[in-house]
Order: C-alpha cells, then structure tokens, then sequence
C-alpha cells in the first residue's frame, strides 16, 4: 500500500508539515496524524483511497467526514 505523503512534492510536504507539524512523524510511524493512534483496519476502499491523500485512520475519518444530525 502506497504510504500517505510519498507521491507528494517537497513542498506540498513542507506546508503539510508546517499546518499540522508531526504529520511526517507519525506516518513514519504507521500512526494516524490526526489522534496518533495506530493504525487499524479500514472500511472500504474508499476509507483506504483517503488514508493514502491524509494518512487518517477509520476513527478519525468517521469523525471528520460524517454529517451532523443537523446537516442536510
């Protein structure tokens, strides 16, 4: 599986890294940037294709894309 981060130019990396510093670290280390937890299974392929553009893992993924009870 391709790694977060590694089809990305120096400085796309670089402002990645300097709007959530330890980004890079905690892909290194198969951890989620996000809550720094391991990772874990995915979903689908759809949770695996956004893994590989933010390096998220499920939980966070869950939390950051599912609609509000209030949004339409």
């Amino acid at each position: 599986m391709i790694k977060p981060m590694a089809n990305k130019t120096p400085e796309i990396k670089a402002a990645i890294e300097d709007i959530f510093p330890g980004t890079a670290e905690a892909i290194a280390e198969n951890k989620c940037p996000i809550c720094k937890k391991p990772m874990t299974k995915f979903r689908d392929q759809l949770s695996v294709k956004e893994y590989k553009i933010s390096g998220m893992c499920q939980k966070c993924q869950d939390a950051t894309f599912t609609p509000l009870d209030n949004d339409s």
